[in-house]
């Protein structure tokens, strides 16, 4: 954490909301009003009950034993010997060849986050594509934009994402998916065609086979584990990762929400309602299982130590070891864990001190209808204090909205800020998490991708005014 500086920057960002409250009133938006709450002032003790609460707090926290399993789960696919070998093979079926790799899985990721937008849970499968890329002889930050940096072109060109698109929906009272997503496509295409032309344009170090070769391009990749001859194949590691992939597509899309499937309701409310005379068998040795749909990270951590711990049986690995190796990759995913959570006390602080409202209404108000500069600097700030879209959504949007744009306006513009806002910003959680799951330093992060941030901004921009002018 102290090479990437983001822990610095965290707590200089919680210090200034410190500051923030005893100046600024708090306020409450609502019904087109902002009523106003007088100032809820931090004090020193309130400071550190707020960091506790954020990690108290159930949806953080399962954010955090989430990244931990996925650390538990690669801690011991490291240890197979198996598993490095097949990373060194994908890579040099690959080889000359690169960015074709490169992508492929870009567009993958973008299109599963554009359309169902899983948040963190794509997590899962980037250490093993970050892997990838690393071994190919690929710079760290080319790694980071591959996999986190799709993921937040998906975020910005959502187009039936419940979790963004439909989130925002709600709020501006739009019901069908339909509405603007014409919109959205056009930022998703060209945001997409922005990336992979800087995807393609990546250097790297050719890799020869010579052992030595592949160690210098891949020595600070965490979980590339170690490379032993076995009698073992490497099917069983491709066979649970597939099932984890199509379980997180059949578990973790809304389907209900985004489609308006109710089969997995309907059948998992059957199958807990199976009896043996008065005994509820299912839902007495299960006990409470969400459908197919609602599942998210508490559900998925589970899966992962559940598979990590299948991984172990199928190498024939004691009991003991494959424990061992679980602790150990959980304890290298403890710093970018903490620190996730951290970004999260951001939300913490500006959702129980309410100050936003009222500098957004400062902001807005500087004239009396929609301004486009104007709500582009409140949803940039609101992006940045709330982090995650749930957040966004209860504290950002209707501000906004009551600018007077139409609803088509005000979703592009929200939708596309808030990806680029969680692209650049020290407190956007899936920024953090890559920074510090590759160790790449803040401030270096900003210096080589800024262009493309700019680009990705303009985009949204130009898109917005279109909708605008149409």
């Amino acid at each position: 954490m102290k090479k990437t500086g983001l822990f610095k920057i965290i707590m200089f960002t919680l210090l200034a909301i410190v500051v923030i409250t005893w100046i600024v009133p708090a306020s409450y938006f609502n019904s087109g009003e902002l009523a106003e709450l007088g100032k809820y002032r931090i004090g020193f003790f309130d400071f550190f009950q707020l960091i506790f609460g954020a990690f108290e707090f159930k949806y953080f926290i399962q954010i955090f034993i989430f990244l931990l399993s996925v650390g538990a789960l690669y801690g011991v696919l490291a240890k197979t010997g198996k598993y490095r070998a097949w990373i060194e093979k994908i890579a040099s079926k690959f080889r000359g060849k690169e960015y074709v790799f490169l992508i492929i899985a870009a567009v993958i990721i973008v299109g599963l986050t554009s359309a169902f937008n899983y948040g963190l849970l794509l997590f899962m499968f980037f250490p093993l594509i970050i892997s990838i890329v690393l071994a190919m002889g690929y710079d760290k930050i080319t790694a980071f934009l591959t996999t986190f940096g799709a993921m937040l072109i998906g975020t910005i060109g959502s187009t039936i994402s419940y979790n963004i698109t439909g989130v925002i929906n709600e709020q501006l009272s739009i019901t069908k998916l339909s509405v603007g997503i014409w919109y959205r496509i056009a930022i998703l295409v060209l945001s997409l065609a922005v990336l992979i032309v800087y995807l393609v344009k990546a250097k790297h170090t050719v890799v020869k086979k010579a052992e030595n070769k592949i160690e210098n391009a891949i020595e600070n990749d965490m979980f590339i584990g170690e490379k032993n001859s076995n009698k073992y194949s490497v099917l069983p590691i491709i066979i649970i990762l597939a099932i984890l992939f199509v379980l997180l597509i059949l578990a973790c899309t809304n389907w209900s929400g985004t489609f308006n499937i109710k089969f997995f309701t309907d059948i998992n409310t059957k199958i807990m309602a199976v009896k043996i005379k008065d005994f509820e068998i299912f839902k007495n040795i299960f006990g409470t299982i969400e459908e197919f749909g609602n599942w998210y990270y508490a559900e998925m951590a589970v899966i992962n130590l559940l598979a990590a711990l299948l991984i172990g049986r199928f190498f024939r690995m004691k009991h003991r070891d494959v424990l061992s190796y679980m602790a150990e990759g959980a304890k290298k995913m403890l710093p970018s864990a903490l620190i996730v959570v951290l970004a999260y006390c951001v939300i913490y602080f500006a959702g129980n001190t309410m100050f936003y409202p009222t500098i957004a209404g400062w902001i807005l108000g500087a004239t009396s209808k929609f301004n486009i500069f104007f709500a582009s600097i409140a949803t940039i700030l609101g992006s940045a204090l709330h982090v995650d879209m749930l957040y966004v959504a209860n504290y950002v949007i209707p501000q906004i909205a009551a600018q007077g744009a139409s609803a088509t306006v005000t979703g592009t513009l929200i939708q596309g800020l808030y990806g680029v806002t969680m692209f650049v910003a020290p407190t956007s959680a899936a920024l953090v998490l890559g920074l510090t799951y590759l160790n790449i330093p803040y401030t270096e992060w900003i210096k080589k991708t800024w262009k493309l941030a700019l680009i990705l901004f303009g985009i949204v921009i130009l898109t917005t005014v279109a909708a605008m002018l149409i």
